[in-house]
């Protein structure tokens, strides 16, 4: 053997031990090899290779955008229609689509895409489909119901809140509701 003097696996030895090697000879008995120095991850915690997840932070910044988009496009839309009632919910179910179309096409609300985040299936690199755009917007959806529908949206925000903060992947309460993930752009 032509390695330096150290502990190394000695051939014959029991399976997990290593040995004092000399530079010429092996030295004394085997005894156990040390622990590893990057423990496994935990069980339930594989993630998808090199994949950030994004954080509470950045998630609420590109909800704050998407806020202030669709009450900015709702307003002109809106004012230009002169709409009551019933024209002010056609423009809500047209936002909703064209949301929907964009989180299939580009993979993210404008939000997401201004600050780098992408939704993506479950496997955190599979850009979402139809399925998954429309999944993960039941909460919202639901959140339309008279009465009750401020009490889903609030449930639902704070659940993600509570979510992401204490989940590995980060994912919220429509991430689960989808079977999604978000994930910095770069990543993909």
């Amino acid at each position: 053997m032509s390695q330096p003097p150290g502990h190394y696996p000695a051939e014959g030895d029991p399976p997990n031990t290593v040995r004092y090697w000399n530079g010429e000879q092996w030295v004394g008995d085997p005894i156990p090899a040390p622990p590893s120095a990057t423990p496994p991850p935990p069980p339930g915690a594989a993630t998808a290779p090199n994949q950030p997840f994004a954080t509470l932070g950045v998630r609420l910044g590109a909800a704050v955008l998407d806020g202030i988009i669709v009450f900015a496009v709702w307003l002109v839309i809106a004012f230009a229609l002169s709409a009551g009632t019933s024209g002010g919910i056609l423009i809500g179910v047209l936002i909703y689509v064209v949301y929907l179309w964009l989180v299939v096409e580009f993979g993210a609300t404008p939000g997401k895409l201004a600050l780098g985040l992408r939704i993506t299936e479950e496997d955190g690199t599979t850009p979402v489909g139809w399925r998954g755009a429309f999944m993960r917007s039941i909460p919202d959806l639901l959140g339309n119901l008279p009465l009750i529908g401020w009490l889903i949206m609030l449930g639902a925000g704070i659940g993600s809140i509570f979510l992401i903060n204490s989940d590995a992947e980060n994912r919220s309460v429509y991430d689960r509701v989808g079977r999604t993930r978000v994930v910095h752009k770069q990543a993909l």
